[in-house]
């Protein structure tokens, strides 16, 4: 099975999103792509601004979605 990463932008405080962003690299397996939505995560947070991040308490989500092969 192979997996595509999404991730998503959220503020927690204002109770919103941004819309998805979707990574058009494959992964081949749900471990692989797990790993990059952490690490992903971790680069998107760090990018930000930390003020803005602090003020309103922005997270970031993934999740993996499973790709039909063709």
């Amino acid at each position: 099975m192979k997996y595509v990463l999404v991730l998503k932008i959220c503020s927690l405080l204002h109770l919103n999103c941004l819309p998805e962003i979707t990574d058009n690299f494959i992964f081949n397996s749900w471990s692989e792509c797990a790993n990059a939505g952490y690490l992903r995560a971790i680069q998107t947070t760090n990018e930000m601004d930390s003020d803005i991040v602090n003020r309103n308490q922005v997270v970031v989500n993934f999740q993996c979605l499973l790709v039909e092969e063709t």
